[in-house]
């Protein structure tokens, strides 16, 4: 005797896109919820990164940590001003080793207004104007490294989000400021980073 099993109805296609909506909505939720906040994880930049810090600070190279206010208004300070003179191009033979991918530096630092001496544990200052590469890029990260009585800031470049965007001008004032509570009293030299014309200035902290 044979048996007739029940047939089984196909799921209407709306209880289809119903179920997969829910599954993407669930999914975006429950992803949001616990990702962790912050850029997302770059595996090659983050492993060069790695390198160039560790190589800087085999070096005697240390990070110090600045603020940055972009576009600055020119100063009006009574402070003495430091003499800025010419600087050579590019990094120098005493940090481009240490870097595993060369940043993407400005086309060159036309005007440095700093002071030149600082009471120690007080805040230093240093404004300058950069000439970027092309309108289509923007100042990105300053970093600045002390080695001994040697400071080093290096301005980066990034290119600004989509096709065409584009700065108004290809130049623009910044203000860099930096607590010397971690520097000994005395002399310091002190220069900006560029591809072309550099800047190099000395102050002290009293």
């Amino acid at each position: 005797m044979s048996v007739t099993r029940p047939t089984l109805k196909p799921w209407p296609m709306k209880w289809i896109v119903a179920v997969i909506v829910v599954f993407a909505a669930g999914y975006t939720a429950v992803n949001l919820y616990y990702r962790k906040p912050g850029r997302a994880y770059r595996p090659y930049q983050d492993a060069q990164d790695r390198a160039t810090t560790a190589r800087l600070l085999a070096a005697g190279w240390h990070k110090i940590p600045v603020d940055t206010r972009r576009p600055a208004e020119k100063p009006a300070t009574d402070d003495t001003p430091a003499a800025v003179t010419r600087a050579a191009v590019g990094l120098g033979p005493d940090l481009a080793p240490n870097f595993a991918e060369p940043p993407k530096l400005l086309a060159a630092v036309e005007k440095v207004v700093a002071p030149a001496d600082v009471v120690r544990g007080t805040d230093y200052s240093a404004y300058f104007t950069a000439s970027l590469p092309s309108q289509k890029a923007l100042v990105g990260e300053l970093s600045l490294y002390r080695k001994g009585n040697e400071l080093v800031l290096i301005p980066t470049t990034e290119a600004l989000p989509g096709k065409a965007l584009m700065s108004r001008w290809s130049d623009s004032t910044y203000c860099v400021n930096f607590s010397t509570a971690n520097l000994p009293q005395g002399r310091y030299q002190a220069r900006i980073v560029a591809k072309g014309q550099a800047a190099a200035w000395s102050f002290t902290v009293r």
